[in-house]
């Protein structure tokens, strides 16, 4: 029997693989934004990101993310937004993200800016708009699921 654990690191691994081999890209519009509250830094080692809302279709919705973080200097308030494409039905949200691991061009690269995809299609342009801040996943997939 495969523990939870294992099934993670193997679809961390296939998605992975799909975004290197350029499988996901960005549509045209976005169908959605999503918006998380804005924090001030008090500690120079980063915070997690776990709460947002994401507005889809003219109504707001609360979702947890987990695997997700900013770092920058103690004090730096930091307000975190991003467009979501390709969501054609509100569940292809919910489930594992992973990071752009290889084929982006590295003069697109901004430690401000973070692409997270999903195997669904559904992927996520998260922006802080400030330089000094970091945006980073904690580990190979962040999860997002809509709150209860």
């Amino acid at each position: 029997m495969l523990n939870n654990r294992y099934i993670k690191q193997l679809s961390g691994a296939a998605l992975a693989l799909l975004v290197s081999a350029g499988a996901y890209s960005a549509p045209g519009a976005p169908t959605a934004v999503i918006a998380f509250p804005a924090i001030t830094l008090t500690d120079s080692g980063g915070a997690p990101l776990e709460q947002a809302i994401l507005t889809a279709q003219g109504q707001a919705y609360d979702v947890t993310v987990n695997g997700l973080g900013v770092g920058g200097a103690k004090g730096l308030k930091v307000a975190v937004t991003g467009e979501v494409y390709g969501l054609n039905n509100l569940t292809d949200l919910e489930g594992p993200f992973v990071t752009e691991l290889a084929g982006a061009p590295p003069a697109e690269v901004s430690s401000d800016d973070l692409w997270l995809y999903s195997e669904r299609g559904v992927s996520l342009c998260l922006h802080t708009g400030n330089p000094s801040i970091t945006l980073a996943s904690g580990s190979d997939t962040v999860l997002v699921q809509f709150t209860q």
